[in-house]
C-alpha cells in the first residue's frame, strides 16, 4: 500500500514536473513565473502567464503542452476543493471553487452540475413552502413535482417525505374514474344480502343513493348476489357486486350507470377508448412498445422512430397506467467522469567493468597486408608480423536511464457503456501463404495490423447510492521484429502485460492499481579461461557486463458522478393495476375495522339495507 501511495503521488505531480521541464527549456521567463504562481495557489495568474508563454513561443509545441497540462491540473485541484467543501456543508466555498473552474473551463460538466445543485439546495426551503401551498389548494401534480425535486437533492428530507405521504393519501382518496359522480359515489352505505336477486340489490341502491342503474338486455335476470358490507363507498359496493357476476359498468352521466356483461363483444360496444401520444426523451420508443405490449397487453400501438414517440389506443385506465410507467422509466441515463492516470516507469542499469583481452591471434604476410594463408609465408616471422585482435581495452562504463510514460485521459461515460483508449501504433504483420501450382509454389503475402502500446477499456455501472462499479482492462504491449524466416517473412514478437479487474468506488474516491512489474537481469562476460574465474581478480583477466531492467505499470482511477437516477418515491415505483382479467388504476378500498369511512367530512352514512332470500 505504501508503494501504491507513492506512485499515486508521483502520477499526480508528474504533469507539474513535466510542464516545468518543458517551460524551462523553451518557454522563457513567463512560463517559469506561471509555474511558480500555480504552486502558490494563484491559479488564474499562473495560467495567464503560461498562456503568454505559449503565445510568445507559438512555434514551440512544448509551451502549448505545458499550458494544457497545467490547466488540467488546476481544474482537478479546484474540483477536489469544491467537493470537499460540499461534503463539509460549506456551499459558499464550493460555489466559489466551481465558479473558478468555469472561469478556466466554461464548459466543464462537473462544475456546471455542482453549481446547479448548490443553487437548488438553497431553494429547498422555498420549494418546500410552495409544495405545502400546492397540496393545500389541491394541486397534487405541482406538489409532487416540487417534492420530487427536493428529494433528488436531499433524499432524507423529513418534511418532503411527509408531504409525499400526504400526496399519496390524497390521491388515493380522490382517485375516482369519473369526477362528476364523486359526490354520489363517495357516500357510505351498508348492505346485507344473501342469495338475493342482483337487480333487486341494485334497485335498493338506486332508491337509497338516488342513482339510476340501467341493465343491458343480455344481463341474465336470474343472477344472485351475496354481500355483507358496512360503511363502504357506493363505488366500492358496486364494484364488488359486478365482480361477483362477471359484469362491467359504464358511466353515462352524473347519476346514471349502464351495467353490461363482461364479454369481448360487449366490451367493444360499451368501453370508451382513449388515443394518446407519448413523446419520449430518454427511452427508446421500441423499448417502450415492448413494455406496453408485455405489461398492459395493448394491441393498438404505433411507434414513430423519427420523433421517438409512441401512440396507443386503449381504455383510460390502460393509458393512465402507461403514463405512470413512462414517468418512472423515461429517465436520463446516468453518466460519470473518470479521471485516469496511467504511468509506466522503466529503469535500466548497465554496468560494464573489466579488462578486455585479445581473443584472436594472427600472423601477417611480409608486406603486412593480410593474414598468411600458406606455410611458405611463415618465413621471417618477427614481432611486427604478429597481430592481436581486439586490442586490450579497459572498460569502465555505468549507464543509468529512467523512462516515464504518462497518459492522463479524462473520460465521460454513460452508465453500462464501454469506453476505449489506445495510445500507441499499429504494427504491420506480414503473413505468407503458399499455393501449389504446375509452375511451382506461389507465395502470396498479406498484411494485417496489430495494435500495440497502451490500451485501456473501462465500463462503469452507476448505483443509486452514488457508488460506481468499474470494469477495467489495461494492456501495455510492444512489438519487436525477429529475424526473417527462410521464406522471407519477418515475424513479430509481442511482449504484453495486462490486467483485468472490477472494482467498486464511492463518488470521488481514488483507487491506485500498481504492481504490474517486469524484471530482466542479464549477465555476459568476456574473459581468459581459468584466470577470469579467480575471485576478486577475475575482472583483471576479463570484462563483465551486468544489465538490469525493471518496469512498473501504475493506474489511478477516480470516478465523479455527473448525473444519477432521480429519487423515485413509492408512489412512482408501486401502484395498483387491476386484475389479470382487466386493468384498473384504483382497486376497491374497503375500510378496516374501526377506520373512518372515505366520505366527505360532515356527510351522513346512508341507511343500511338488508334482504335475505332462500
Amino acid at each position: 500500500m505504501i508503494i501504491a501511495t507513492r506512485k499515486a503521488a508521483s502520477a499526480l505531480w508528474l504533469p507539474v514536473l513535466l510542464g516545468s521541464v518543458l517551460l524551462s527549456g523553451c518557454a522563457g521567463q513567463p512560463g517559469k513565473e506561471g509555474i511558480a504562481l500555480i504552486d502558490q495557489g494563484k491559479y488564474e495568474e499562473g495560467l495567464a502567464q503560461l498562456a503568454e508563454a505559449a503565445h510568445e513561443n507559438s512555434q514551440d509545441p512544448g509551451a502549448q503542452i505545458a499550458l494544457t497540462t497545467q490547466r488540467a491540473v488546476v481544474v482537478t485541484r479546484l474540483l477536489a476543493q469544491a467537493e470537499q467543501a460540499r461534503a463539509a456543508g460549506n456551499n459558499e466555498a464550493a460555489q466559489a471553487a466551481f465558479q473558478r473552474v468555469l472561469g478556466i473551463e466554461p464548459g466543464n460538466a462537473r462544475a456546471r452540475e455542482g453549481m446547479r445543485q448548490i443553487v437548488q439546495l438553497r431553494n429547498v426551503a422555498e420549494q418546500y413552502r410552495q409544495a405545502e401551498l400546492a397540496l393545500a389548494r389541491g394541486d397534487l401534480a405541482g406538489a409532487e413535482r416540487l417534492v420530487r425535486s427536493i428529494l433528488t437533492l436531499e433524499p432524507r428530507h423529513e418534511g418532503a417525505l411527509a408531504l409525499q405521504e400526504g400526496i399519496e393519501g390524497t390521491r388515493a382518496q380522490t382517485a375516482v374514474a369519473y369526477p362528476q359522480l364523486r359526490s354520489r359515489l363517495q357516500k357510505p352505505v351498508s348492505l346485507e344480502f344473501r342469495e338475493a336477486n342482483l337487480k333487486l340489490v341494485f334497485e335498493v341502491l338506486a332508491q337509497t343513493a338516488g342513482m339510476n342503474f340501467i341493465f343491458d338486455q343480455d344481463v341474465r335476470p336470474d343472477l344472485k348476489a351475496t354481500i355483507y358490507v358496512r360503511q363502504v363507498a357506493i363505488e366500492d359496493a358496486v364494484d364488488l357486486l359486478l365482480q361477483q357476476s362477471q359484469l362491467k359498468q359504464k358511466m353515462v352521466n352524473d347519476n346514471t350507470i349502464v351495467i353490461y356483461p363482461n364479454t369481448p363483444q360487449k366490451l367493444k360496444d360499451y368501453q370508451e377508448l382513449v388515443l394518446r401520444t407519448f413523446y419520449l426523451t430518454n427511452t427508446d420508443a421500441n423499448t417502450a412498445l415492448n413494455m406496453v405490449k408485455t405489461l398492459l397487453k395493448t394491441r393498438d400501438v404505433f411507434v414513430d422512430e423519427r420523433l421517438n414517440t409512441l401512440t396507443m389506443r386503449d381504455t383510460p385506465d390502460a393509458v393512465h397506467l402507461a403514463e405512470r410507467l413512462f414517468q418512472a422509466q423515461d429517465q436520463a441515463n446516468p453518466e460519470v467522469v473518470l479521471e485516469l492516470e496511467v504511468m509506466e516507469v522503466s529503469r535500466k542499469r548497465i554496468l560494464d567493468l573489466g579488462l578486455q583481452w585479445p581473443n584472436t591471434f594472427g600472423i601477417l604476410t611480409e608486406d603486412g597486408g593480410s593474414a598468411v594463408s600458406i606455410l611458405g609465408q611463415l618465413r621471417g616471422i618477427n614481432s611486427d608480423r604478429i597481430n592481436f585482435s581486439p586490442s586490450p581495452t579497459l572498460k569502465i562504463n555505468a549507464n543509468d536511464s529512467d523512462i516515464n510514460t504518462l497518459a492522463s485521459p479524462v473520460l465521460r461515460v454513460s452508465n453500462r457503456e464501454q469506453a476505449r483508449i489506445h495510445i500507441g501504433e499499429r504494427v504491420p504483420v506480414v503473413s505468407a501463404t503458399s499455393t501449389p501450382s504446375t509452375q511451382g509454389p506461389v507465395i502470396t503475402e498479406s498484411i494485417t495490423y496489430l495494435d500495440v502500446g497502451l490500451k485501456l477499456e473501462v465500463e462503469p455501472t452507476i448505483h443509486l447510492n452514488d457508488e460506481v462499479a468499474i470494469k477495467v482492462g489495461l494492456e501495455v504491449s510492444n512489438a519487436t521484429q525477429q529475424p526473417a524466416t527462410a521464406a522471407g517473412t519477418i515475424p513479430v514478437q509481442v511482449d504484453t502485460r495486462n490486467a483485468v479487474t472490477t472494482l467498486r468506488l464511492r463518488n470521488g474516491e481514488t483507487q491506485v492499481l500498481a504492481g504490474l512489474m517486469r524484471n530482466d537481469h542479464g549477465k555476459s562476460g568476456d574473459r581468459i579461461p581459468g584466470l577470469g574465474d579467480i575471485p576478486g581478480l577475475g575482472r583483471l583477466f576479463g570484462s563483465n557486463k551486468d544489465t538490469l531492467s525493471k518496469s512498473e505499470l501504475v493506474l489511478s482511477i477516480t470516478p465523479h458522478i455527473v448525473r444519477n437516477l432521480p429519487y423515485q418515491s413509492p408512489y412512482d415505483m408501486e401502484f395498483e393495476s387491476g386484475t389479470e382479467s382487466g386493468l384498473r388504476l384504483r382497486p376497491a378500498a374497503l375500510p378496516r375495522e374501526g377506520e373512518a369511512s372515505r366520505h366527505r367530512p360532515g356527510a351522513e352514512p346512508l341507511a343500511a339495507a338488508g334482504l335475505d332470500q332462500p
